[in-house]
């Protein structure tokens, strides 16, 4: 054995056999099963020690998340829960968030968002005050139509200009009333 060889063989037989005398275990193969398991983060990583899933508390929001991950490290999955429910997200393979799922004023919601980094909302379906609501938003997240139910418990359907206070004023309105159907048309 060569004098180079002694000095990597000589150091590995030390910690051998220093682990073999105090039982350390370098690798255990062994299944165990736990009762309990106390922690504030779990990190689930694939062969090359990316993160696919993690289950942690965030302190500064006060809520606790799952989130998942694709080979290449980006979420594509979330879990929340928060003060007022919960929500899942799901995200395209940039990261950017493209379906909603979360409780919105104590009922559900369904968002669609145009997958950007702007995330902007191009579809909602809500629980309304009346019933079911769907909105219909353009590329800059304004509200362009609403369908849905009235105070009478019966539909609507509201056409609008697709900027700020556009929404405020409805171009077209469709509702139906105790007394039959009205047109409204903006001039």
């Amino acid at each position: 054995m060569s004098k180079y060889e002694r000095f990597i063989i000589y150091p590995l037989l030390f910690i051998a056999l220093f682990c073999a005398i105090t039982g350390v275990n370098v690798v255990s193969a062994t299944q165990q099963i736990f009762d309990k398991i106390v922690a504030r983060e779990i990190v689930v990583v694939n062969d090359e020690g990316n993160t696919v899933a993690s289950l942690k508390y965030d302190q500064a929001k006060r809520d606790v998340g799952f989130e998942l991950f694709n080979d290449e490290g980006t979420r594509v999955v979330s879990l929340l829960s928060y003060d007022d429910g919960g929500a899942i997200g799901v995200f395209n393979q940039d990261g950017h968030l493209t379906v909603a799922l979360q409780n919105e004023d104590n009922a559900g919601s369904v968002f669609l968002y145009n997958g950007t980094n702007k995330m902007t909302k191009l579809i909602g379906l809500r629980s309304g005050l009346y019933g079911g609501v769907m909105e219909v938003n353009n590329a800059e997240g304004l509200p362009t139509g609403i369908m849905g139910n009235n105070v009478h418990n019966n539909g609507y359907i509201g056409l609008f200009r697709g900027e700020l206070l556009g929404f405020l004023s409805p171009q077209i309105m469709l509702n139906v009333t105790a007394d039959g159907a009205s047109i409204y048309k903006a001039d």
